[in-house]
This record gives C-alpha cells, structure tokens and sequence, in this order.
C-alpha cells in the first residue's frame, strides 16, 4: 500500500457572494512510495499550492480524497486535525515560520511540547538530528542571530523531530542564497537516504533536480511526471528544464 494517495483531487473557490467559480484544482490523482522524494512544479496558478495544503490537511477538497497510511483525511473531525498534522507531518516552510522570542532549540521542542512529551524525552530525540544536520553548535542562538541556512536547518529538524510519515516542503530554497540552497537540498538528499518521505513544491529545477520523481501540474491537473531512474542530477534538471519549457510554450505532454 502507498503511504499518500490523492484520488480525484477537485478543488472550487467560489467569490464571497457565489458568483463566481474558480476550480483550482480538477482531477489530480497520484500516489508518494514510503522513502520517495517527490518534487511538485507548476507555473504560478497552475495549483500546486492549493494541493499542498489540501495533503497538509490545512484545506479540503471539493471532491476526492487524500489518504496517509490507511487514514482518509476527509473523515479526521476539526478538532483532532490539528493533533493529526502535529503527529503525522513534518512542514518545511520558505519563510521558516520561527519564533524570534524562543531559541532555536525550543523552537524545535515546540512540536513535542504542545504533544506533552518530557524535557528527557525531547533531548534523546533532538541529539541525533542536530548531529545529523550539524546545527549542535547554535541550538541556543535566536533566529535572528543566524542565518538564512541555519534556520532552515533549524526548520528541518523542527520537521524531523516528530519523527513524521512524511515531509511537506512549500518553496524551501525560496528565501535562501545559493549556497545555502545547495546546503539544504543536500540535507533533504541525506534524510531521503535515511528512509524519510519528502514531498516538496518548488519553482526550482535546481531543486526538483534533487528528487527522485517530479510531478508537473498544468491548469489544475497532472500534466506530465519523470522518473529519475539511473539519471544524474544535472540529466534530471535538462529534463525538467525541457518539460518546464514545453509548459510555458502551451504544449502537450510528450
């Protein structure tokens, strides 16, 4: 059984007095393996983000469903969402989404915090992820005492420590200089590694490059996905710059 499945994924906004309809989203069905790292790309309004927070849970579709190891979101009641996000999913953010007042630490305690769990627990499980993404050395800096890269790795292992199904990662490089971005795409590459679900939306082949599956999504659907396979990251990335050209040109899926 897959982890994630999105089935027939429909989405309408209509304006406040129901004049207008706009469908954001028209029949996306796809599904994410345990240990993939799947890139979502799309032009600006093609819906990317709309499905984003309807996997995220923050959204409902209008139709279909989306179902995380066996559990159809749709069904989870308002007031056990929020617990059901806090167990389940890990959120990586473009802007970081960091407390200025709590340290870079308890900003990463914070999931295990509103989850009840004890300061002994939330130190054995914090030590192997500020190894891993060699941030030990600034866990008691502020946000604003460090950098763009350091606080997406605090971000990172915010996301990591609840030890989630899976990762959504919205514009993750977005707010980060280049070497940064390079820093933070080879973390999301080692976590892989270690057997963690990535899902990432990105307006970067750079970063698409990294992941082993790319979906393109055109107008509200699927417009076309490549497979890595034996391709290397620069393979990859021409392969998506080609599709995100034939995107742009109006062209049909080859």
């Amino acid at each position: 059984m897959s982890l994630l499945e999105a089935k027939g994924i429909k989405k309408i906004y209509k304006t406040r007095f129901g004049g207008v309809s706009v469908e954001a989203l028209k029949n996306v069905s796809f599904t994410v393996e345990r240990g993939e790292y799947v890139a979502i790309m799309g032009e600006s309004g093609s819906g990317k983000t709309t499905l984003l927070n309807i996997l995220a849970a923050l959204d409902r579709p209008t139709e279909g469903t989306v179902i995380l190891e066996g559990t159809d979101l749709g069904t989870i009641r308002d007031r056990d969402i929020a617990r059901f996000r806090r167990d389940n999913l890990g959120f990586v953010f473009q802007d970081f989404n960091l407390l200025d007042t709590f340290s870079l630490e308890d900003n990463i305690y914070l999931p295990l915090v509103l989850a009840g769990k004890k300061p002994d627990e939330m130190k054995k499980a914090l030590a192997p992820i500020a190894e891993a993404l060699g941030i030990g050395d600034i866990l008691k800096k502020y946000p604003y005492e460090v950098s763009g890269g350091q606080k997406q790795r605090a971000a990172v292992a915010r996301a990591l420590i609840t030890d989630p199904r899976i990762i959504l990662a919205d514009e993750p490089t977005g707010a980060l200089d280049s070497k940064s971005s390079d820093e933070l795409l080879g973390l999301f590459q080692k976590v892989n590694r270690m057997g963690q679900t990535i899902l990432m939306v990105t307006h970067s082949a750079k970063a698409a490059s990294n992941a082993s599956r790319v979906l393109f999504i055109k107008d509200g659907t699927v417009f076309h996905q490549i497979y890595r396979g034996e391709a290397t990251d620069r393979q990859l990335y021409q392969k998506i710059s080609d599709t995100l050209t034939l995107l742009a040109q109006g062209g049909d899926r080859k």
